[in-house]
C-alpha cells in the first residue's frame, strides 16, 4: 500500500516525473525566503535587490498585485510534498510572446534535477496554455550551475552580457538563453 500524501490540485500540465509546480503564497515566500540569504549574489541577479526579513517579503508578495504577466511558483518534490525550489516567470511580452524565468532552488536540494524538470515543465506549460513563442533566462558567467541546467533543459546561450554582474569588486560577464516553442521537444 502507497501511504505516499496526494499531492494537493495543481494544473496537470505543471506535474512532472519527480515533482509538481504549485502557486506560490506569501507563507511560502517567508518560508523559503532563507534561501536567498544562503545563496551567492553572483548566483541570483544582475538586479539590486532590497534585504528583507521574511515577513517583510511575504508583506511585500501580498501587497503585489496578481496577473497573468508574472508568476510564482514553488517547486515540490513529489515524494515527499516538500519544498526544494521556487521558480517564476515575469517581463511578459504580449508582442513578441516571450517571458523570462527565475529559479531558485533550496542549498540543500541543488544537483538532484529538480530545478531542470522544473524549468521544462514551466516551458512546456507556458508555450502549451499561454501561447508563448521564447522563454529565456540570464544568468553570471560565474554561476556554472545555472550554466548546465539551463543547456541541459535545451536552451541555447544567445548571447553575452560584458561586465553585467557585479561582483567580489569586479563587473563579469552574464549570459543570455532562450528556448523556442519549435525546439521544445
Amino acid at each position: 500500500m502507497d501511504d505516499k500524501k496526494p499531492a494537493p490540485m495543481t494544473d496537470p500540465g505543471l506535474v512532472g516525473k519527480n515533482i509538481y509546480l504549485r502557486l506560490a503564497t506569501a507563507e511560502d515566500v517567508a518560508n523559503t525566503h532563507h534561501w536567498y540569504l544562503l545563496s551567492d549574489p553572483a548566483m541570483q541577479s544582475s538586479r539590486a535587490r532590497p534585504l528583507r526579513t521574511p515577513a517583510e517579503a511575504a508583506e511585500a508578495y501580498k501587497q503585489k498585485e496578481l496577473t497573468a504577466d508574472e508568476q510564482l511558483f514553488v517547486i515540490m518534490r513529489e515524494k515527499d510534498n516538500r519544498p526544494v525550489g521556487i521558480i517564476r516567470y515575469f517581463g511578459w511580452n504580449h508582442l513578441n510572446r516571450s517571458a523570462e524565468l527565475g529559479l531558485l532552488m533550496d542549498p540543500d536540494e541543488r544537483r538532484k534535477g529538480h530545478g531542470t524538470e522544473a524549468i521544462r515543465l514551466l516551458a512546456r506549460w507556458l508555450f502549451r496554455t499561454r501561447d508563448l513563442n521564447k522563454v529565456y533566462a540570464q544568468t553570471s558567467s560565474l554561476n556554472k550551475a545555472a550554466v548546465g541546467m539551463l543547456e541541459k533543459a535545451g536552451f541555447k546561450r544567445d548571447g553575452t552580457l560584458r561586465h553585467h554582474y557585479f561582483y567580489d569588486g569586479e563587473l563579469r560577464d552574464g549570459y543570455s538563453y532562450s528556448l523556442l516553442r519549435y525546439e521544445f521537444d
